[in-house]
């Protein structure tokens, strides 16, 4: 097998798990291929250094395969959470003001439907676009009420399963469907819309809700932290730091 046949290879086989890794799969297995990765890339330079004894084979390889590029691929993901979080930082510093009506709004129907132990899941996106989960949800794009929020929950409604996401003054979309978190370090009282929720902070910046229909309690959550059974002066502290006008 001559020089150049196994360049071609050896970029194959990089283009092949570059193609995996931009698949939509579990934090594990992006690990995995990740990991894989890098093995596969320095046994691949070994050998080739060792069965050719050339060390320009080496240089071809580096020139064949642009390392800057394999690199940016492999974690564009990490590189696009912390431009996120750089991005995120400086729109928290420009002046803006509290959305007040929203969330009073809000406030009263969480209020709702904690008295009367309603389960629900309620997302506000905030600068990170939800759009994925959007697309895959029922769409509803209304005006923001109360009682329109408060109505999609209701057990007997087909549409009280899943989470609402709010945007702005409207509510998009309702039964959204986010990834359980993996996590294993979480209380045993947290339950799929609890999961649901650290999920779904995980990839995003939004803030999410949820109202547990066991109990009637009601928790915050946002950067992958949740605050569990949050009083109605805490909920509205958390809506007056991240709820604000456009």
């Amino acid at each position: 097998m001559d020089n150049f046949t196994i360049l071609i290879i050896t970029t194959y086989l990089y283009a092949l798990f570059l193609l995996m890794l931009r698949i939509k799969v579990s934090f594990k297995a992006i690990q995995f291929f990740k990991s894989l990765l890098i093995i596969l890339a320095i046994t691949s330079l070994v050998f080739l250094i060792n069965y050719t004894g050339d060390i320009q084979i080496f240089v071809r390889v580096m020139v064949f395969i642009p390392v800057p590029y394999v690199c940016v691929m492999t974690y564009i993901s990490e590189l696009g959470g912390l431009f996120k979080k750089a991005g995120m930082r400086r729109r928290v510093i420009s002046p803006r003001k509290t959305d007040n009506e929203l969330a009073e709004e809000l406030l009263t129907s969480v209020e709702f439907l904690s008295k009367r132990k309603i389960g629900a899941l309620i997302t506000i996106e905030r600068y990170v676009n939800l759009t994925p989960f959007i697309n895959k949800a029922l769409l509803i794009n209304a005006d923001f009420s109360k009682e329109l929020l408060t109505s999609i929950f209701i057990p007997s409604t087909p549409l009280h399963d899943g989470a609402v996401i709010i945007r702005g003054n409207k509510i998009l979309c309702a039964k959204t469907y986010y990834p359980s978190t993996e996590r294993t370090d979480l209380p045993m009282n947290y339950g799929t819309r609890h999961r649901a929720a650290i999920g779904i902070s995980e990839q995003s910046d939004a803030l999410t809700i949820v109202v547990s229909e066991e109990t009637g309690f009601v928790s915050v959550t946002i950067n992958r932290q949740m605050e569990y059974n949050v009083s109605k002066e805490t909920l509205n502290l958390y809506f007056e730091k991240f709820i604000q006008k456009d």
